[in-house]
């Protein structure tokens, strides 16, 4: 049984609850921090241990972004589980392989360090993106992929922590692509220009439109946000 944790999870997520309840039945103490948005800054005082350390911090759909001096109070490990494969890195990876028409997409576990989606991969796991798919059914897959690979992982790190050794060995060959989009990137792509073609429109609104965020055309300086297909 693990002694103590640190879990960085993402507010109103269902899978993020499901795991919360997990680790409280497999953790003596497990330490639960929420964030809502990007950009969050995480509090300094999360870190003050009395014993000095958490055996791991796991992160899950977590908007913090963690310092060096974080992830060393993790005793044996930090790990982010990435919601994307490791060619696409950073903000809104589900978008770029949809419009990108990739076959194949999957979630990532890696070691944290103190830059976004680039340490050591420990886990991926891949599947296929249907000829249908749009992000909402891509984000929904990609999530429930997310969940089982941590809950996988989480099991078999308490099995034994010398684990983690073998799935690193195992994936050391597995790198992450130089790109890595970042939150500007992911804005820019939400504007459609009056000038592209049918088809480019029909890619990017397949690619971006939810309930919650939304392409946009701009006129006289101003978003008209597309609400439906």
């Amino acid at each position: 049984m693990y002694n103590r944790i640190l879990f960085l999870a993402r507010k109103n997520d269902l899978y993020s609850e499901k795991l919360t309840k997990y680790l409280k039945k497999i953790s003596q103490s497990v330490k639960i921090h929420y964030s809502s948005r990007v950009n969050e800054k995480i509090k300094k005082s999360i870190f003050d241990v009395k014993e000095g350390y958490y055996d791991y911090i796991f992160s899950f759909r977590s908007y913090f972004i963690l310092k060096k001096a974080h992830i060393k109070k993790a005793k044996f490990a930090a790990i982010n589980f990435h919601p994307g494969s490791p060619n696409y890195r950073g903000f809104g990876p589900a978008s770029f392989a949809i419009y990108d028409g990739s076959k194949k997409y999957g979630v990532t576990a890696h070691l944290m360090n103190n830059k976004i989606d680039s340490g050591k991969i420990i886990n991926i796991k891949l599947f296929k993106i249907s000829k249908n798919e749009n992000i909402n059914t891509l984000l929904k897959k990609t999530h429930k992929f997310l969940f089982e690979q941590a809950k996988k992982i989480i099991i078999f790190l308490n099995k034994n922590p010398n684990n983690l050794k073998k799935m690193l060995t195992k994936n050391d060959k597995i790198k992450w692509s130089k790109k890595i989009y970042k939150k500007k990137d992911l804005e820019i792509f939400y504007e459609i220009k009056l000038h592209d073609t049918k088809e480019n429109i029909d890619k990017k609104i397949k690619a971006t439109l939810t309930s919650k965020f939304k392409p946009f055309i701009k006129l006289n300086n101003k978003k008209l946000f597309i609400t439906d297909k």
